[in-house]
């Protein structure tokens, strides 16, 4: 009986159709076999549903008729276009954000939207994935990564000369073209810093440097991608090129890159605010 009564309040309700969500989002981001925007995606969704629990004893479930309405609408958009198993990426990128706009209507209405202002910001970070890629290629950046690349051959020893987006070795030469430039390396490192901020909060000075830092890394680890792809290619070596090109390999650069920026957030923000804790639970004891 208890769980029976539990059930019929609106937050279980409004829990299960986020999960429903989540759940079909995913589904249809497997569909299309991409495996940056399902990393993404979950990572995201993930990190949405934990700041909503950590604040569930605060938030206002209050909704009114037009927002509840609004809201009805909104999902009903997202279940209808579901339907047709739509494999387009920039509405993949917006059903997150649309979802939780809508849910957040549902809750607590228009007036309340700012209780959610972290987890739709969240979200438009992924809608906003295509303007962000727009912009990030005003900055010419095969041409960037094809000098680091350079730079980190020259300085490992090996006899490399570039020509514009082509580094050109003694056995073989390879071209750095716009997927191999780092810019969803550089991007994935961006979302990465914008949720650790959300759900850490440091100093504004801090924020410059944790962002400035992620994508940095996100170039510099790309770029070391890039220089073993050539090394491989110099020597012949396809199937490993196309292992670290497009196979699973690609995938372990940005593993290296995110436990690098876990390392630097440790060790910058995290370490030294558990000794500022510790040392007040001793000053206190």
């Amino acid at each position: 009986m208890y769980w029976l009564q539990r059930l019929q309040e609106p937050k279980f309700w409004l829990l299960g159709i986020a999960a429903a969500i989540a759940t079909l989002h995913l589904t249809l981001v497997d569909r299309i076999s991409n495996a940056e925007l399902f990393a993404t995606s979950f990572l995201f969704w993930l990190a949405a549903g934990s700041l909503v629990w950590d604040k569930r004893h605060t938030l206002t479930l209050r909704s009114s008729a037009t927002s509840s309405i609004l809201g009805a609408c909104l999902l009903g958009l997202v279940l209808l276009r579901s339907t047709s198993l739509p494999d387009s990426n920039f509405f993949l990128r917006a059903v997150p954000f649309v979802s939780m706009l809508g849910l957040c209507l549902l809750a607590s209405g228009a007036r309340k939207l700012r209780q959610y202002w972290k987890e739709l910001l969240i979200f438009g970070l992924l809608t906003l994935h295509p303007a962000l890629e727009l912009l990030l290629q005003l900055l010419d950046l095969p041409t960037l990564t094809a000098k680091a690349a350079t730079f980190l051959l020259w300085y490992s020893g090996v006899d490399v000369q570039r020509q514009g987006v082509f580094l050109q070795l003694p056995t073989g030469r390879v071209e750095v073209y716009g997927a191999c430039s780092g810019l969803q390396s550089i991007l994935q490192m961006l979302n990465i810093s914008v949720l650790f901020l959300l759900m850490v909060p440091v100093r504004p000075l801090q924020r410059l440097w944790c962002i400035s830092v992620a994508v940095l890394l996100g170039f510099v680890v790309n770029s070391a991608r890039v220089s073993l792809m050539a090394i491989l290619v110099a020597f012949s070596q396809k199937n490993a090129f196309d292992y670290w090109h497009s196979g699973d390999g690609s995938l372990i650069f940005s593993m290296i890159a995110v436990l690098l920026f876990g390392g630097f957030c440790w060790l910058a923000f995290l370490r030294s605010s558990r000794k500022h804790l510790d040392e007040g639970a001793q000053a206190n004891g």
